[in-house]
């Protein structure tokens, strides 16, 4: 089990306007205009790390928008999280119990 106000201060260490938040009991991660690589350009808009399972993964990693043209054999879904609308593509087998920083790394491999 990881301790939710350590794993946030490292994530908001590296991005200071992330926000935490609960969503059924479990700690969700807000970041807002984050910027990272899909496919061959560099992309920002707002992610939501949600580091415990969530809809048959064991940990998932939601953008505000689908990404056309990258990730497309990954079946993006959309989800309702925190009363939002989010995508997410189908990327498994992130563990729960590593760093939320390695977490995230580890789901954007998806769009990578």
């Amino acid at each position: 089990m990881t301790d939710a106000a350590v794993e946030f201060a490292a994530i908001q260490a590296m991005h200071p306007s992330a926000s935490l938040h609960t969503e059924g009991g479990n700690s969700v991660v807000l970041l807002p205009n984050f910027k990272f690589r899909a496919g061959d350009k560099t992309v920002e808009m707002t992610l939501l790390l949600y580091p415990s399972a969530h809809s048959g993964y064991v940990t998932r990693l939601f953008f505000e928008q689908r990404l056309e043209g990258v990730g497309e054999s990954q079946n993006w879904k959309e989800h309702t999280v925190l009363s939002r609308k989010w995508w997410a593509p189908s990327w498994k087998d992130v563990a729960a119990d590593q760093p939320w920083t390695s977490m995230l790394g580890a789901h954007l491999r998806a769009v990578a």
